[in-house]
């Protein structure tokens, strides 16, 4: 239920590379935090392949995706770069960043560069903070609707759920009764 409450939210890739290995994963949990400098943060699960090359080197590429990269997104966030390669399989073609190791995507609307400030235990999950350093737009980027996480599947979902705790306008407050004794 918890997570029901912040749909629909974009989502975006995230690469990291490091020891010549590269990997994409989908987020949903980002948001912009500063804007002198421009910062964002993330939250990647501490068990992802992504993590762990950002916190070898320190920097990754935020994609934002347009609606036609809806599979590949879906793709990247449902595998785990472990065990396959998510660029071949998703058809994202991987373009060297101007100032970090991580791959920019092709196909993306934007390419965010960024350098990792610090990142944190958040549970099951990690924050990452990251200043970003570098934009590429595409040529069409402008016409791109962003992709849109869970507009569809969560309308549902939210709607036969019941909620966990409602809360009503408060009774009218009764007299106390030795407050009326004072008064008469």
């Amino acid at each position: 239920m918890f997570k029901d409450l912040f749909y629909p939210r974009q989502a975006v890739l995230v690469t990291a590379a490091s020891g010549g290995k590269a990997n994409v994963t989908a987020v949903e949990w980002i948001t912009p935090i500063g804007e002198k400098p421009p910062m964002l943060a993330l939250s990647l699960h501490n068990t992802s392949l992504t993590l762990d090359l950002l916190s070898t080197s320190m920097e990754f590429v935020v994609a934002i995706p347009s609606e036609k990269l809806r599979d590949a997104v879906l793709l990247c966030g449902a595998t785990s770069g472990k065990f396959i390669d998510k660029f071949s399989e998703a058809a994202l073609t991987q373009v060297k960043a101007r100032r970090v190791a991580a791959p920019l995507i092709m196909e993306a609307a934007a390419n965010i560069e960024c350098k990792v400030l610090n990142y944190t235990s958040a549970g099951d999950h990690t924050l990452v903070v990251g200043e970003v350093v570098e934009i590429t737009l595409s040529k069409e980027s402008r016409e791109s609707a962003p992709l849109m996480f869970g507009v569809a599947e969560r309308k549902a979902g939210w709607q036969e759920k019941a909620p966990e705790r409602v809360l009503e306008k408060p009774a009218e407050k009764q007299p106390d009764k030795a407050q009326e004794k004072v008064e008469k």
